[in-house]
């Protein structure tokens, strides 16, 4: 389809164009979207996009865990790793035992996350800095 080819054009421009900080709220948005996508293919016994949903919310948190820099990072880096280890582990229970109940404390944990990265992208973009380097993130090498 034309209307596709060009969302997909404009999606690859906004992420080649987006600062580090702007991408990282756009993989935990991602994640959201496809966990919230997985338990509403539990709801409707859904099981082909019920597994391609959380593949595709596994894929993106597992991106943000391997993205950790555990030398900038302070005690922030080994705490976001031990809970995007548990929303991987609670993907897999859930894909597993197609229950919505593991998705929604993945839902709970991705929310709080991007509320704080929210803070600190809107904290790091608002101090007068030049826009173009990007936030100054501590705990993501992204």
């Amino acid at each position: 389809m034309v209307p596709s080819k060009y969302h997909d054009q404009y999606r690859r421009n906004q992420i080649s164009t987006s600062n580090q900080g702007r991408l990282i709220l756009m993989m935990y948005e991602g994640a959201i979207k496809f966990t919230t996508m997985a338990s509403e293919s539990i709801a409707k016994g859904d099981k082909s996009n019920q597994g391609k949903y959380i593949r595709r919310a596994h894929d993106i948190i597992n991106e943000l865990s391997l993205s950790l820099d555990f030398k900038k990072g302070g005690d922030v880096a080994p705490r976001l790793e031990s809970l995007y280890q548990f929303a991987l582990s609670q993907l897999t229970l859930a894909n597993i035992k197609s229950e919505q109940k593991p998705l929604e404390a993945v839902l709970n944990i991705l929310n709080h996350l991007l509320e704080g990265w929210v803070k600190v992208y809107e904290t790091s973009t608002n101090t007068g800095e030049d826009k173009t380097t990007g936030s100054k993130n501590i705990a993501s090498k992204c």
